[in-house]
């Protein structure tokens, strides 16, 4: 990508790194990590797993069917990805509102929608499990602490099973996680994504 000309600044300057961390010199992705990768953090991800490939592939081999297989578990797609917007949120994580915010208006098929989920989605006519769903992982997010059986059963009166608790659980844990690690990492999307989404917008 070209050097990008500041909105606020006249002046060019260089864009934004991809990472807090240098990354260690020389290191390449495996070619089948940059082929199958589904994520447009490419040039993030080569920085953090020049660390700590295993890693990678562990962690990579536990969220990746949250993330990605529309046949795990109780959620579909939409709802995970509702979670994960709402999570990130709260977590005032943009990487991660950028691309699941996306993710989820192309899911829905109204991308004006997931905005305003990302932004305060009390203002959002949702139905009675998806408030529940939203109002839950906004108390586990914000008040681990202090989440207790009562918390459970207003998802239940909501309608939700509790295998399907569990699944959101799951969810919300598992972005809570990836937005501590994207923030303090620095990670961010790749500009080439940036520019595909304004385009589409």
């Amino acid at each position: 990508m070209p050097e990008q000309k500041s909105t606020l600044n006249p002046d060019f300057k260089s864009n934004d790194p991809y990472g807090y961390l240098n990354g260690v010199e020389g290191y390449q992705l495996p070619q089948e990590w940059v082929d199958n990768m589904q994520v447009p953090e490419l040039h993030s991800t080569r920085i953090l797993a020049s660390y700590n490939e295993a890693g990678f592939e562990r962690s990579g081999a536990y969220m990746g069917p949250i993330f990605f297989d529309p046949e795990y578990g109780a959620l579909t797609m939409a709802e995970r990805e509702f979670i994960g917007v709402i999570v990130s949120s709260i977590n005032s994580c943009p990487t991660c509102l950028i691309i699941h915010g996306h993710k989820l208006g192309e899911l829905i098929g109204d991308h004006g929608r997931a905005q305003r989920i990302a932004i305060n989605y009390r203002t959002v006519e949702l139905t009675v499990e998806e408030r529940a769903i939203a109002d839950y992982c906004v108390k586990l997010t914000e008040q681990p602490g202090r989440m207790e059986a009562a918390d459970v059963q207003a998802l239940r009166d909501a309608g939700l099973s509790d295998e399907k608790i569990y699944y959101v659980i799951e969810t919300a844990g598992v972005f809570n996680l990836t937005n501590r690690m994207t923030s303090g990492y620095g990670m961010r999307p790749d500009d080439d994504f940036m520019v595909a989404i304004a385009t589409k917008a």
